[in-house]
């Protein structure tokens, strides 16, 4: 194949989860002025960053460009949906202190290692191994994610806002917590799996749509089918993204092994 045809086709493989995950959040939106439910959507553009870090560290196929692009930009909507639902409510002046608190310790954190290291940089890019004591390393182990946890905590501290959301901020809890656990115990590499096929790609979205349609009904025709769509939509973006980091075209299987933040 030429050079010129190769790149290209490198160059499309890496940028498809980044533009399916745009016509997801696109199609996310359309459907929630459409009527679908508001917590189906904040959900659905809420949790795909913790999907991506345990392909990436799963499978270490994906080169680290391509994975720091994609978690910047799961990680930013992700608090815009957050940020949209927890601003409405009335504010708490300890709870806000305390969500700018743990976002500031997470920053302080991927400052300390740097844009690199803070992306699993150590084994995907192999870079020098260094161990990081500058603040707040000094003082205690992953606070980038112990950062996380006191922000989404943090939330809880809003009567309002945890009446409605108190699921979606355990959630993230949760998954942090999970992120800690995975890098304290780090798992063999696997190699890149062969992935699904269309069909059972098209099995997932079938499922998806229903379990979508559940979520809205009872309620009116466009609703149901607004959350049907965004349940398949959902269900399509997965399938594509484990396609992207399990299953990457040979020329992008450049990974070798994963940085975590607890190896710094």
């Amino acid at each position: 194949m030429p050079l010129k045809a190769e790149w290209l086709r490198v160059s499309a493989a890496g940028d498809l989860s980044l533009w399916a995950y745009g016509v997801l959040v696109a199609l996310v939106l359309a459907a929630l002025h459409l009527g679908a439910p508001l917590a189906l959507a904040v959900c659905t553009l809420s949790f795909w960053h913790y999907a991506l870090y345990w392909l990436a560290y799963r499978y270490r196929a994906v080169p680290l460009r391509i994975f720091r692009r994609d978690a910047v930009v799961m990680k930013s909507v992700s608090l815009l949906a957050l940020g949209a639902v927890y601003f409405v409510t009335p504010l708490d002046l300890w709870s806000l202190t305390t969500v700018g608190a743990g976002f500031l310790l997470n920053i302080a954190a991927a400052r300390a290692l740097g844009p690199d290291r803070t992306y699993y940089g150590y084994e995907l890019a192999r870079l020098p191994r260094r161990r990081i004591t500058a603040f707040p390393y000094s003082h205690f182990a992953h606070p980038m994610l112990a950062g996380n946890v006191v922000a989404f905590g943090g939330t809880l501290l809003n009567a309002g806002f945890r009446a409605d959301w108190w699921p979606l901020a355990c959630a993230h809890i949760a998954l942090n917590a999970g992120l800690m656990v995975m890098e304290t115990n780090p798992l063999q590499r696997r190699r890149s799996a062969a992935g699904s096929g269309p069909l059972a790609g098209g099995a997932l979205v079938i499922s998806g749509a229903g379990l979508g349609a559940a979520t809205a009904y009872p309620g009116e025709v466009a609703a149901i089918i607004a959350a049907a769509a965004i349940g398949g939509c959902c269900c399509a973006y997965a399938w594509v993204l484990a396609r992207c980091y399990a299953a990457p075209t040979p020329a992008l299987d450049a990974g070798q092994n994963m940085q975590t933040e607890g190896s710094s």
